[in-house]
C-alpha cells in the first residue's frame, strides 16, 4: 500500500531572501513527521551551482533539516549517481532546485533515478521543488526546435511524474503565455483536452498523495485547450491563505 505523502511545488520568488520557499519548506519538512529529517538536494538543472546549492542547503537547514546530502549530478559522473541513489535510502525529503528544466530531466535520466525517485515518493519521502525543479517534478513540459519556433513546432516531453499534473512557475510576468503554449501542444498532441497550471511568485501547490490540489499564499490559475484551439483559463485554485 502507498504512504506517498503531499509534494509541494513551489514557485520561488526573485530577490526574497528565502528564495520564496517560506512557509512552504518548514511545513514540507513537518511532514517528514521526523525529528533529525535528511535531504537530499538536486541541483542538477542548475549545473550544481556552488552558490545556489549552498544557499538552497542553508535554507533547508533553517527550515528543520539535520542533514543535506547534495550529489553533483549535471556533470554525469556515476559515482555522484550512485552516491544520489544511497542517499535515497536515508533521506526523509528529496529537494529539487530550480534552473532548466531539460537540463535538469536529462541528468537525472542519464543517472538513471527516475525509477529510484518514484521508489521513494511511493514509500513516504516528501518531495519539495522549486521553480524549475517544481515543473520537473511535473508530468511533462515544453520545447520548441529553435530560438522563433512557432507553437505549431513545438513538443513536450516527460518530466519526472511525481506530481499528478503539469505546471509552470512565476509565468505572470507574461501573462503565462509558455503554459498557455504547453497546454495547447499537448492537447494537440493527445487529441484531447490538456491542463497546465500556473502558480505566481511567492506561492505554492501542495498536492495530496489522493491527487487533492490545494493553492497556497495565492491563486493558482488552470489553464486548459482543446486540439487546434487556444487555450484558456478554466478555472482558479483559490489560495487556503
Amino acid at each position: 500500500m502507498s504512504k506517498r505523502k503531499p509534494t509541494t511545488l513551489i514557485a520561488g520568488k526573485f530577490g526574497s531572501r528565502h528564495f520564496g520557499t517560506k512557509p512552504y519548506l518548514a511545513d514540507a519538512v513537518r511532514l517528514t513527521g521526523k525529528d533529525r529529517p535528511v535531504a537530499l538536494y538536486i541541483g542538477a538543472a542548475s549545473g550544481d551551482d556552488r552558490g545556489f546549492g549552498t544557499a538552497l542547503s542553508g535554507l533547508l537547514q533553517g527550515a528543520g533539516i539535520r542533514k543535506v546530502v547534495w550529489p553533483k549530478l549535471a556533470a554525469g559522473k556515476k559515482k555522484a549517481a550512485r552516491g544520489a541513489r544511497a542517499a535515497l535510502d536515508d533521506a526523509d525529503l528529496v529537494f529539487v532546485g530550480g534552473g532548466d528544466v531539460e537540463a535538469g530531466i536529462h541528468a537525472l535520466r542519464a543517472a538513471d533515478l527516475v525509477a529510484d525517485l518514484h521508489a521513494a515518493a511511493k514509500r513516504g519521502v516528501v518531495f519539495v521543488g522549486m521553480s524549475a525543479g517544481a515543473i520537473m517534478l511535473g508530468e511533462r513540459w515544453i520545447r520548441w526546435p529553435r530560438d522563433g519556433a512557432g507553437d505549431d513546432e513545438a513538443e513536450t516531453y516527460g518530466c519526472l511524474g511525481i506530481a499528478p499534473c503539469s505546471l509552470d512557475t512565476h509565468g505572470e510576468g507574461d501573462r503565462w503565455q509558455e503554459t498557455q503554449s504547453f497546454a495547447a501542444v499537448r492537447a494537440r498532441e493527445l487529441g484531447k483536452k490538456a491542463r497546465a497550471y500556473g502558480v505566481p511568485s511567492g506561492a505554492a501547490l501542495v498536492i495530496d498523495g489522493d491527487g487533492a490540489m490545494q493553492a497556497r499564499g495565492d491563486a493558482v490559475t488552470v489553464f486548459a485547450a482543446l486540439p487546434n484551439r487556444k487555450a484558456k483559463v478554466e478555472k482558479k485554485l483559490e489560495a487556503a491563505e
